[in-house]
């Protein structure tokens, strides 16, 4: 099942265990999870982009307890569905139909901006927005946490 509706992702789910997001970028994707008891999303790193190296990923999670998949759904700023979004819900398909994993599309607008503000006022000295590139990384895998987090706590309230 792919939803973007956070109550019916809950009921596709097994009443506990590990959740894992991931942040689509363009060449890698930004990953984080839970703990079994959905409370605290946390930072595991980057995973390669293509689908056959991001199965394996996703299944080796799978193995190891994982439930559901979130992944972060980049709406236009007006909240309509571009290409980049698009391209995302063919991911989640994959993930549901090759993996059978419930999927939760959840809505990721400002989170890397977010993300990125907070890592740039924690660097000092000469380290700039021009070390940009050295921290991209950072950033999506950090993305990836707020999406998370963002999921965990809608879920709290319910």
């Amino acid at each position: 099942m792919v939803t973007r509706n956070p109550q019916d992702f809950v009921k596709a789910l097994p009443t506990s265990g590990k959740l894992l997001a991931l942040d689509m970028g363009g060449k890698r994707v930004g990953v984080a999870t839970c703990d079994s008891g959905r409370r605290l999303a946390t930072v595991r790193g980057l995973w390669p982009r293509p689908w056959g190296e991001l199965k394996v990923k996703i299944l080796g999670e799978k193995t190891a307890g994982c439930g559901g998949v979130v992944l972060g759904f980049p709406l236009n700023m007006d909240g309509s569905v571009g290409p980049t979004a698009t391209a995302v819900t063919s991911v989640a398909d994959l993930i549901e139909k090759e993996l059978g994993l419930p999927v939760l599309l959840w809505d990721e607008r400002l989170t890397s901006r977010q993300v990125e503000s907070a890592y740039f006022e924690q660097r000092q000295g000469r380290q700039t927005r021009n070390s940009k590139k050295d921290s991209v990384g950072q950033i999506d895998a950090g993305a990836a946490a707020v999406i998370l987090q963002g999921v965990l706590d809608a879920l709290q309230r319910d």
